[in-house]
């Protein structure tokens, strides 16, 4: 069962109040010293581990080596810290519970950041985008000064893009464009056109919508 990203959040809130407890009480157990000892120690040992898996896996489930050293620096120093506050007793708990709905508190009341894009990530949808208006490009010279011959032309070559396989944002902008052609086949030659829906619409409509020799004139 999926939580809700409202409910993930309370949990995750509550999770580092609680964590922060924990750090808190590590802290008073151990002492200042022994506990920045503890603390670079973990973290000099995880960052390097966690900045090479991140290097040699794309879809590692986290973006900072840094974040993940902290992290870990931190969950160290709290488990002592933890089981200092279970031997607390209901004082402990109560500390527990205040930080916890501290931490809700203020994650509800903040609103919620956008993540921020990586360099790669902004020159990759810098890219989108001017493929984007590549295609509307292509689209605006769709209506419509080709001719019906050319229109026909268009519809095989997307046909044949269409089989070789095309990502899902190409698959949009090929849909868009195979929309217009469907629009100017009918508006220009209704008659063709109802006859090659008729024949399943073959790939190439042409033999359908172009004039044969001896025809009248049809509007292209």
């Amino acid at each position: 069962m999926r939580l809700s990203p409202v409910v993930r959040r309370i949990a995750i809130a509550a999770g580092l109040g609680v964590g922060t407890t924990g750090v808190l009480s590590g802290i008073l157990l151990l002492g200042p010293l022994a506990s920045s000892i503890l603390l670079a120690v973990v973290f000099a040992l995880v960052w390097p581990l966690a900045a090479v898996i991140r290097q040699v896996n794309d879809d590692a489930p986290f973006q900072s080596p840094v974040i993940v050293a902290a992290a870990s620096a931190a969950a160290v120093l709290c488990l002592p810290g933890l089981v200092r506050m279970l031997a607390w007793g209901a004082l402990g708990l109560a500390a527990a519970l205040v930080f916890a709905a501290v931490f809700v508190l203020i994650d509800l009341v903040v609103p919620e950041r956008r993540p921020r894009l990586s360099r790669q990530q902004r020159t990759l949808t810098r890219m989108s985008e001017t493929h984007f208006f590549e295609d509307e490009a292509l689209i605006a010279s769709l209506k419509c000064p080709l001719s019906i011959e050319e229109l026909c032309g268009v519809w095989a070559e997307t046909a044949t893009q269409l089989a070789q396989g095309a990502g899902p944002r190409d698959r949009q902008a090929v849909a868009e464009v195979r929309r217009i052609c469907l629009d100017e086949f009918e508006r220009r030659n209704p008659d063709g056109f109802h006859r090659w829906l008729d024949a399943g619409a073959p790939a190439n409509p042409s033999s359908y919508l172009l004039p044969t020799p001896g025809d009248g004139p049809t509007a292209l």
